[in-house]
């Protein structure tokens, strides 16, 4: 009898075990839900649009369905092992009864052993079914609660996680001081398009417009549909050039797209507004200032992407700008027109030889060759003198436009003097940069920049200077200037 008490107190555990973890998950599920319409500091969350309601709705019905089969099966489970208590507690009853009497023989004992024995078998095979239904629902749990951080039509993260992302990265930002931007897009006339075309089509381009957003994001960045036609980019660690750089990215990858659907290639366009944080602001003012950037671009033609510099919005796109170029005018009544983003953002040349410093030490570690290529706009002089100091200034903002666009990912574009810029190309020996320099001069010397009823051609002259042994920091980069003035104009090259 003392194994049958051992065996039963051993089965009583297991069971409440397997009840306790069933009601635990159930309620954490329950938890959850009751949960998910607060923000993590306990906010209140931003007023939902019909759609997002509906979503909620859908999403709380799930996770309370599979809930509740979680406590059903706690209930069972419990059910299961009382009738199991109460199967055993029986034959022990009529063991101790016949055993008492005198009656009991080795066949009863046999008998009731064997008894036992199913009621275990029984009630274990119970237990593994309910532990594996545990699992499932548990499972479905967290597949919820991941579907309801991500868009079911685009597979972009949805706005639930663009509002946590943006707290927890704006955090970041105010106390570490890590920058970070924000990029808000919309689709050009998207209505319009649906009206057109059909909402089954309007949603194949969409489908399309996340997967080119998920292809021109680094790993860091955010991509979400942030509502609608609406999406949005959170770029941690990123100041506005680069940010500048992934909205021209973004936009011409929308505008070189095609969906195809039912027999018909379509395309769409998209308008871009992109704003940096500042330290004195929350996510309302960072989103919008992206937002008045976003409409700046719709204003100007849409199809473009602007800037909120903090003061106003300025133009990213190069056609944005050749569009925005003044008639020639005196140099006294050239219009006050602010620089656009790229020309503003590059780092100077005290920061950029910050950059440098550690680019040397990278490139010693790594045995790799680094290389420093110089350019220079020629007849910057002359363009100020017949035209001004705002037409020259969005000239040589289209040049860094330009640079930063035919650069590759790792490269660093920075400014040397008013019409010098320096880039950094790490893992680049001389003759590699001497060729890419070539292909931007050659490239340069064919944009033709409008000036009422003339037409600036670009000129450039360009250096190459690859990293020795000898060579520091500050000793590359005046030899990297020296070769500079000592390069021929006309798109020439100097090693």
């Amino acid at each position: 009898m003392d194994l049958l008490a051992t065996t039963h107190a051993s089965l009583a555990i297991v069971n409440l075990v397997f009840a306790l973890v069933a009601l635990a998950i159930g309620f954490a599920a329950g938890a959850w839900v009751c949960g998910s319409g607060k923000s993590p500091k306990g906010d209140a969350a931003p007023k939902p649009s019909p759609a997002d309601r509906l979503e909620k709705q859908i999403e709380v019905e799930r996770n309370m369905m599979a809930s509740d089969r979680l406590r059903d099966l706690a209930k069972g489970v419990a059910s299961d092992v009382s009738d199991h208590n109460k199967s055993i507690g029986a034959i022990e009853a009529n063991l101790a009864a016949a055993k008492s009497n005198g009656a009991a023989s080795e066949a009863d004992v046999v008998n009731a052993m064997a008894s036992i024995a199913a009621a275990n078998e029984a009630l274990q095979g119970k237990l593994q079914m309910a532990e594996a239904q545990i699992k499932d629902q548990a499972e479905q749990i967290k597949t919820h609660e991941s579907e309801a951080r991500t868009d079911s039509l685009t597979a972009l993260s949805n706005r639930r996680a663009f509002d946590d992302e943006m707290k927890r990265r704006l955090a970041e930002w105010h106390r570490n001081g890590t920058p970070l931007s924000l990029l808000i897009m919309d689709v050009d006339h998207f209505k319009k398009f649906n009206d057109t075309h059909g909402h089954q089509a309007g949603d194949e381009v969409l489908k399309s417009v996340g997967q080119a957003l998920q292809e021109c994001c680094r790993d860091m960045d955010m991509p979400c549909r942030y509502g609608g036609e609406e999406f949005a980019i959170v770029m941690p660690a990123t100041e506005g050039g680069a940010g500048g750089t992934l909205a021209e990215r973004v936009r011409k990858a929308i505008e070189a797209m095609v969906v195809s659907f039912e027999g018909k290639s379509l395309k769409v366009t998209m308008s871009l507004g992109l704003a940096q944080a500042r330290s004195d602001e929350d996510s309302a003012d960072l989103l919008k200032r992206a937002d008045a950037a976003l409409y700046e671009s719709k204003d100007a033609g849409r199809n473009n992407a602007h800037l909120h510099n903090g003061e106003k919005c300025v133009p990213i796109s190069p056609h944005v700008v050749a569009a925005a170029t003044p008639e020639p005018a005196p140099a006294a009544a050239a219009p006050d027109r602010a620089p656009t983003v790229v020309l503003d953002a590059l780092p100077n040349r005290t920061r950029f030889l910050e950059n440098l410093r550690q680019g040397v030490r990278d490139a010693e570690d790594s045995r790799t060759p680094l290389t420093l290529l110089t350019t220079e706009l020629e007849g910057h002089e002359t363009l100020v003198a017949e035209f001004g100091d705002a037409v020259a200034r969005l000239t040589l903002d289209s040049v860094a436009q330009f640079l930063d666009n035919a650069l590759r990912d790792n490269d660093q574009l920075g400014r040397l003097g008013e019409s010098q810029f320096v880039v950094l190309m790490p893992e680049t020996a001389a003759d590699e940069a001497s060729a890419i320099a070539k292909r931007i001069g050659a490239a340069l010397s064919q944009c033709h920049v409008p000036l009422g009823d003339r037409t600036l051609q670009l000129t450039t002259r360009s250096g190459v200077t690859e990293l020795t042994a000898e060579d520091s920091a500050v000793t590359l980069m005046r030899r990297a200037e020296a070769s500079l003035l000592l390069a021929e104009p006309e798109n020439g090259v100097l090693v």
